[in-house]
Parts: structure tokens; C-alpha cells; sequence
């Protein structure tokens, strides 16, 4: 992947910057630990998640993918092929 991120995995940052107060100099490389994430901040992103993109994702699943960079990876393999509407 190249170093400059996408426009969904910037979409996935700036949302979880913005809802789930992670610091704002995080990355889309950044994992979950790094972002202060417990399992119950994975349980409410992975709904959010559901409902942004209309897929469903699994929590297993979201843990693993562990960063921004991952979860738009994880909804690429959904189907999920850009940013939604804000």
C-alpha cells in the first residue's frame, strides 16, 4: 500500500477522530491500542461502521483488522468501494 492514505481510510480516521475522541495526530496506520480502544469502543465502531457502509462486519473481525488502514481493507473485501456521504 502506498504511503499516502485513501479517501476511505481517511473517511474511517476522521470519524473515529471525531466520535471517538482518539488524538488527533493518529494515522491510519495507527492500531487500536494506540488509539485507546477497549472492546466495548469495537463493539459501538463496528455498528457505526454497519450503518455508514450498509454492510455487516464482524467484531472478531474488526479487532483484527486493528487500524484505519485495516478496517477500510476489511470493507473493501465487503464490497464497500469509496467514501459515503457524510
Amino acid at each position: 500500500m502506498s504511503t499516502s492514505a485513501t479517501s476511505l481510510e481517511r473517511q474511517i480516521l476522521d470519524h473515529l477522530i471525531e466520535h471517538f475522541e482518539v488524538p488527533a495526530d493518529s494515522t491510519t496506520e495507527t492500531g487500536f491500542e494506540g488509539l485507546g480502544f477497549d472492546s466495548l469502543a469495537t463493539v459501538e465502531l463496528s455498528l457505526t461502521l454497519e450503518k455508514m457502509y450498509a454492510v455487516e462486519l464482524d467484531d472478531i473481525a474488526l479487532k483484527e483488522a486493528g487500524s484505519a488502514a485495516g478496517i477500510a481493507a476489511l470493507l473493501r473485501s465487503k464490497g464497500v468501494t469509496g467514501v459515503v456521504a457524510a
